[in-house]
Protein backbone atom coordinates (compact mmCIF):
# COMPACT_ATOMS: atom_id res chain seq x y z
CA UNK A 1 0.00 0.00 0.00
CA UNK A 2 1.72 3.15 -0.66
CA UNK A 3 2.34 5.80 1.57
CA UNK A 4 1.00 9.38 1.85
CA UNK A 5 2.17 12.43 4.50
CA UNK A 6 -0.28 15.10 3.90
CA UNK A 7 1.01 18.31 5.93
CA UNK A 8 -1.54 21.14 6.79
CA UNK A 9 -4.58 19.23 6.92
CA UNK A 10 -6.35 20.05 9.56
CA UNK A 11 -9.02 21.51 6.87
CA UNK A 12 -9.17 23.07 3.08
CA UNK A 13 -7.53 22.06 1.09
CA UNK A 14 -5.05 19.83 2.82
CA UNK A 15 -7.91 17.76 4.20
CA UNK A 16 -9.40 17.24 1.05
CA UNK A 17 -6.59 15.87 -0.02
CA UNK A 18 -5.93 13.51 2.66
CA UNK A 19 -9.52 12.19 2.12
CA UNK A 20 -9.28 11.44 -1.67
CA UNK A 21 -5.58 10.12 -1.00
CA UNK A 22 -7.46 7.28 1.31
CA UNK A 23 -10.25 6.48 -0.74
CA UNK A 24 -7.46 6.00 -3.71
CA UNK A 25 -5.84 3.09 -1.65
CA UNK A 26 -3.57 5.29 -0.10
CA UNK A 27 -2.08 5.12 3.79
CA UNK A 28 -2.39 8.35 4.68
CA UNK A 29 -0.41 10.39 7.53
CA UNK A 30 -1.46 13.56 8.19
CA UNK A 31 -0.52 16.21 10.37
CA UNK A 32 -1.38 19.75 11.68
CA UNK A 33 -0.85 22.62 14.46
CA UNK A 34 -4.46 22.26 15.13
CA UNK A 35 -6.21 19.03 16.71
CA UNK A 36 -8.30 17.19 14.09
CA UNK A 37 -9.37 13.68 13.12
CA UNK A 38 -10.21 12.26 9.83
CA UNK A 39 -11.60 8.27 9.77
CA UNK A 40 -9.61 5.85 8.63
CA UNK A 41 -6.39 8.40 8.50
CA UNK A 42 -3.57 8.42 11.35
CA UNK A 43 -3.56 12.46 12.21
CA UNK A 44 -1.03 14.11 14.24
CA UNK A 45 -0.75 17.28 15.98
CA UNK A 46 2.32 19.04 14.87
CA UNK A 47 3.35 22.32 14.48
CA UNK A 48 6.03 22.75 11.62
CA UNK A 49 7.86 25.61 13.38
CA UNK A 50 8.95 23.22 16.04
CA UNK A 51 12.08 21.59 15.05
CA UNK A 52 12.66 19.29 17.56
CA UNK A 53 9.45 17.74 17.46
CA UNK A 54 9.51 17.80 13.44
CA UNK A 55 12.89 16.13 13.43
CA UNK A 56 11.40 13.25 16.04
CA UNK A 57 8.39 12.59 13.72
CA UNK A 58 10.63 11.96 10.59
CA UNK A 59 12.94 9.93 12.64
CA UNK A 60 9.66 7.60 13.78
CA UNK A 61 8.50 7.06 9.89
CA UNK A 62 8.66 3.34 9.54
CA UNK A 63 8.09 3.12 5.83
CA UNK A 64 9.25 5.15 2.88
CA UNK A 65 7.21 8.27 1.85
CA UNK A 66 6.09 7.56 -1.51
CA UNK A 67 4.11 11.02 -1.66
CA UNK A 68 4.33 14.82 0.29
CA UNK A 69 1.63 17.00 -0.07
CA UNK A 70 2.39 20.06 1.62
CA UNK A 71 -0.23 22.39 2.25
CA UNK A 72 0.58 23.95 5.03
CA UNK A 73 0.39 28.07 5.35
CA UNK A 74 -0.68 30.93 7.01
CA UNK A 75 -2.29 33.82 5.34
CA UNK A 76 -1.19 37.20 5.51
CA UNK A 77 -3.01 41.23 4.24
CA UNK A 78 -1.05 43.70 6.46
CA UNK A 79 0.56 46.83 4.19
CA UNK A 80 4.18 46.05 3.78
CA UNK A 81 5.07 49.77 5.35
CA UNK A 82 3.32 48.94 8.52
CA UNK A 83 4.60 45.51 8.76
CA UNK A 84 5.93 44.14 11.69
CA UNK A 85 9.50 42.02 12.74
CA UNK A 86 7.17 39.78 14.29
CA UNK A 87 4.75 39.39 11.27
CA UNK A 88 7.40 38.85 8.89
CA UNK A 89 9.37 36.18 10.86
CA UNK A 90 5.83 34.26 11.66
CA UNK A 91 4.65 34.09 8.21
CA UNK A 92 7.73 33.66 6.84
CA UNK A 93 8.71 30.72 8.93
CA UNK A 94 5.87 28.99 8.66
CA UNK A 95 5.29 29.28 4.82
CA UNK A 96 9.00 29.29 3.37
CA UNK A 97 11.80 28.39 6.21
CA UNK A 98 10.26 25.62 7.88
CA UNK A 99 8.39 24.48 4.76
CA UNK A 100 12.02 24.28 3.25
CA UNK A 101 13.22 22.25 6.29
CA UNK A 102 10.55 19.86 6.49
CA UNK A 103 11.03 18.42 2.95
CA UNK A 104 14.16 18.68 3.26
CA UNK A 105 14.15 16.37 6.86
CA UNK A 106 11.56 13.84 4.91
CA UNK A 107 13.60 13.71 1.59
CA UNK A 108 16.07 10.89 2.87
CA UNK A 109 12.61 9.00 3.82
CA UNK A 110 11.29 9.39 -0.12
CA UNK A 111 11.07 6.46 -2.26
CA UNK A 112 12.91 7.27 -5.41
CA UNK A 113 9.92 7.77 -8.00
CA UNK A 114 7.64 9.37 -5.66
CA UNK A 115 6.29 12.55 -5.47
CA UNK A 116 6.20 15.64 -3.65
CA UNK A 117 3.16 18.31 -4.54
CA UNK A 118 3.29 21.91 -3.18
CA UNK A 119 0.18 24.33 -2.45
CA UNK A 120 1.40 27.56 -3.82
CA UNK A 121 -0.95 30.85 -4.57
CA UNK A 122 -2.10 33.02 -7.57
CA UNK A 123 -0.01 35.40 -5.54
CA UNK A 124 3.31 33.91 -6.73
CA UNK A 125 2.46 34.81 -9.77
CA UNK A 126 1.17 38.40 -9.44
CA UNK A 127 2.26 40.02 -6.12
CA UNK A 128 -0.93 41.20 -4.62
CA UNK A 129 -1.61 44.33 -3.17
CA UNK A 130 -1.27 44.71 0.73
CA UNK A 131 0.09 40.83 0.61
CA UNK A 132 3.36 41.49 0.01
CA UNK A 133 4.47 39.11 2.18
CA UNK A 134 2.33 36.45 1.79
CA UNK A 135 3.34 37.07 -1.91
CA UNK A 136 6.54 36.72 -1.20
CA UNK A 137 6.80 33.66 0.54
CA UNK A 138 4.90 31.54 -1.88
CA UNK A 139 6.91 33.30 -4.34
CA UNK A 140 10.05 31.53 -2.78
CA UNK A 141 8.71 28.44 -2.05
CA UNK A 142 7.94 27.74 -6.13
CA UNK A 143 11.59 29.04 -6.03
CA UNK A 144 12.44 26.17 -3.81
CA UNK A 145 10.34 23.36 -5.88
CA UNK A 146 11.40 24.57 -9.32
CA UNK A 147 15.17 23.68 -8.04
CA UNK A 148 14.21 20.65 -6.20
CA UNK A 149 12.40 19.14 -9.48
CA UNK A 150 15.98 19.15 -11.31
CA UNK A 151 17.85 18.39 -8.53
CA UNK A 152 15.77 15.06 -7.50
CA UNK A 153 15.44 13.78 -11.11
CA UNK A 154 18.60 11.66 -10.85
CA UNK A 155 15.69 9.57 -7.62
CA UNK A 156 13.14 10.00 -10.31
CA UNK A 157 11.35 11.87 -7.80
CA UNK A 158 8.43 14.14 -9.31
CA UNK A 159 7.99 18.17 -8.32
CA UNK A 160 4.79 19.76 -9.13
CA UNK A 161 3.20 22.88 -7.53
CA UNK A 162 -0.79 23.69 -7.95
CA UNK A 163 -1.49 26.95 -8.01
CA UNK A 164 -4.73 27.90 -7.38
CA UNK A 165 -6.90 31.06 -7.03
CA UNK A 166 -9.23 32.36 -4.00
CA UNK A 167 -10.42 28.46 -2.71
CA UNK A 168 -13.49 28.75 -0.30
CA UNK A 169 -11.90 27.83 2.83
CA UNK A 170 -12.21 30.66 5.22
CA UNK A 171 -7.96 30.84 4.66
CA UNK A 172 -8.23 34.63 3.36
CA UNK A 173 -10.42 36.05 6.46
CA UNK A 174 -6.77 35.18 8.50
CA UNK A 175 -3.85 36.83 9.44
CA UNK A 176 -5.87 40.38 7.78
CA UNK A 177 -3.73 41.72 11.14
CA UNK A 178 -3.65 45.65 10.11
CA UNK A 179 -5.16 47.91 12.42
CA UNK A 180 -5.94 51.86 10.59
CA UNK A 181 -3.53 54.02 12.03
CA UNK A 182 -4.83 57.00 10.22
CA UNK A 183 -3.51 57.02 6.76
CA UNK A 184 -6.41 57.54 4.66
CA UNK A 185 -5.21 56.13 1.42
CA UNK A 186 -3.49 52.99 3.01
CA UNK A 187 -6.60 52.26 5.13
CA UNK A 188 -9.29 52.59 2.16
CA UNK A 189 -6.66 50.55 0.22
CA UNK A 190 -6.64 47.60 2.46
CA UNK A 191 -10.38 47.77 3.14
CA UNK A 192 -10.70 46.87 -0.40
CA UNK A 193 -8.24 44.79 -0.98
CA UNK A 194 -9.58 42.49 2.91
CA UNK A 195 -13.37 42.66 0.58
CA UNK A 196 -11.99 41.74 -2.57
CA UNK A 197 -10.04 38.25 -1.01
CA UNK A 198 -13.67 37.58 -0.03
CA UNK A 199 -12.90 33.33 0.68
CA UNK A 200 -16.85 32.61 -0.16
CA UNK A 201 -16.42 33.59 -3.61
CA UNK A 202 -14.08 31.51 -4.55
CA UNK A 203 -13.80 27.55 -5.53
CA UNK A 204 -14.22 24.87 -3.45
CA UNK A 205 -11.15 22.87 -1.78
CA UNK A 206 -12.45 19.49 -2.91
CA UNK A 207 -11.95 20.61 -7.04
CA UNK A 208 -8.72 21.56 -6.16
CA UNK A 209 -8.15 18.24 -3.74
CA UNK A 210 -9.36 16.51 -6.76
CA UNK A 211 -6.84 18.30 -9.47
CA UNK A 212 -3.97 17.50 -6.73
CA UNK A 213 -4.94 13.82 -6.80
CA UNK A 214 -5.18 13.71 -11.33
CA UNK A 215 -1.44 15.75 -10.46
CA UNK A 216 0.25 12.68 -8.47
CA UNK A 217 -1.25 10.06 -10.82
CA UNK A 218 0.59 11.60 -13.52
CA UNK A 219 4.40 9.71 -14.95
CA UNK A 220 5.77 13.37 -16.33
CA UNK A 221 3.77 15.81 -14.46
CA UNK A 222 4.28 19.41 -15.66
CA UNK A 223 5.63 21.63 -13.01
CA UNK A 224 2.49 24.04 -12.20
CA UNK A 225 -1.24 23.71 -12.27
CA UNK A 226 -3.36 26.52 -12.17
CA UNK A 227 -6.52 26.12 -11.05
CA UNK A 228 -9.23 28.46 -10.76
CA UNK A 229 -10.68 31.46 -13.11
CA UNK A 230 -8.86 34.17 -11.37
CA UNK A 231 -5.98 32.18 -11.25
CA UNK A 232 -6.08 31.52 -15.41
CA UNK A 233 -6.48 35.19 -15.68
CA UNK A 234 -3.83 36.48 -13.88
CA UNK A 235 -1.40 33.96 -15.23
CA UNK A 236 -2.56 34.98 -19.05
CA UNK A 237 -1.98 37.93 -18.36
CA UNK A 238 1.44 37.72 -16.74
CA UNK A 239 1.96 35.52 -20.00
CA UNK A 240 0.60 37.33 -22.55
CA UNK A 241 0.48 41.00 -21.90
CA UNK A 242 4.02 40.73 -19.51
CA UNK A 243 4.76 41.60 -15.74
CA UNK A 244 4.39 44.84 -15.20
CA UNK A 245 0.75 45.33 -17.22
CA UNK A 246 -0.52 42.28 -14.80
CA UNK A 247 1.04 44.42 -11.76
CA UNK A 248 -1.13 46.73 -13.01
CA UNK A 249 -4.63 45.03 -13.79
CA UNK A 250 -3.87 43.38 -10.38
CA UNK A 251 -3.70 46.69 -8.88
CA UNK A 252 -6.82 47.57 -10.62
CA UNK A 253 -8.98 44.49 -9.55
CA UNK A 254 -8.84 45.91 -6.37
CA UNK A 255 -9.03 49.35 -6.95
CA UNK A 256 -5.99 50.99 -7.01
Amino acid sequence: MPFALVVGSAGGIGRETAVLLRDRGFAVAAIDREAFSIPGIETTVLDITCRDNVQQFVQDLTIPVDVLVMSAAVHNTHPAEYLTDSIVDEVLNVNLSSHIKLVRDVLPHMSNGGFILGVSSIAACVGVPMSSLYSASKAGIEGFYESLRTELAYRRIRVSVIHPGNVNTGFNETGNTYKPVGNPVVDKHYADVVNGIDSTLGISPKHVAEVALRVLSRKKPRFCYVVGMNARKANWARKILGRDLAIKLMGKFFGF
